[in-house]
């Protein structure tokens, strides 16, 4: 894949067919869906994003707001793909919100809109992560790397077994890239409003061990079963938060059904 730089947000695209455009979660870029992206490829033009201060974009002041990000990426959004042609948008935490909010603002544009386990509800504190600090590993790459792994783990992955070196290359690639605190988006709150007032098709994908303390799934689920009443839910076997990666086959199969109909 070529990347193809924007003023603030770099793409990465292949394949060919009707145009599916995929968000990131936080602390990553377009690596989140690495191994989702040829399989979509292959029937589908795919556009895998760096979101303005992640990856390969370029960076936006800290202080912006979440509302003047998300107001940002739709401007920016608009300009890569201008005209009427439809849209199908695939968000993955951090990136659901985003999602949803462009689905929102786009409307008739977008006819389907697949979120992996979004971001974007009220900011609430149901339980501590037991996450460590990057800082704490200093120059010392064999302990950032660890402390790479333990993140995972807590926030990303299921299984030990999953927590592959590709994974914690992306992982270490993404926190050292990540320019803008995701948080002010995924926890602004914004995507029950964006999902309420919705006249795409919605397709909600959650892992099934992406369940915790600190993120509630019967809750969380539930919440956007009410803002948009009857719900097309999936839960991902065998995966956590990050399923589109630890288990790909399955989120592949549900985004190209749902996408193809």
């Amino acid at each position: 894949m070529t990347p193809t730089a924007e003023p603030l947000m770099a793409v990465r695209t292949v394949g060919r067919g009707a145009d599916v455009v995929l968000f990131h979660g936080g602390m990553g870029c377009w690596k989140h869906w690495v191994r989702n992206i040829d399989a979509l490829a292959a029937r589908f033009t795919v556009h895998a994003l760096d979101h303005p201060s992640y990856g390969d974009s370029a960076t936006v002041a800290r202080d912006t707001a979440g509302a003047a990000y998300l107001d940002l990426v739709h401007r920016l959004f608009a300009e890569m793909f201008p005209g009427d042609a439809p849209l199908r948008l695939a968000g993955f935490s951090f990136g659901g919100a985003i999602a949803a909010s462009l689905a929102r603002r786009l409307g008739p544009r977008v006819s389907h809109l697949c979120l992996v386990s979004p971001g974007g509800f009220p900011s609430r504190r149901f339980g501590e992560r037991p996450i460590r600090s990057y800082k704490e590993a200093g120059n010392d790459e064999r302990l950032f790397r660890e402390i790479c792994r333990h993140n995972l783990l807590v926030n990303m992955l299921s299984d030990p077994a999953t927590v592959t070196e590709e994974a914690i290359d992306i992982q270490a690639d993404g926190v050292r890239r990540t320019r803008f605190d995701s948080r002010k988006v995924s926890a602004g709150g914004t995507l029950l409003g964006d999902l309420a007032q919705l006249t795409c098709r919605l397709r909600l994908l959650w892992g099934e061990r992406d369940d915790s303390a600190f993120r509630p799934a019967a809750l969380l689920i539930g919440e956007i079963r009410a803002a948009v009443g009857t719900l097309d839910v999936h839960r991902i076997p065998a995966a956590g938060h990050w399923s589109a990666y630890e288990n790909a086959a399955e989120v592949n199969r549900r985004m190209l059904e749902f996408f193809a109909s």
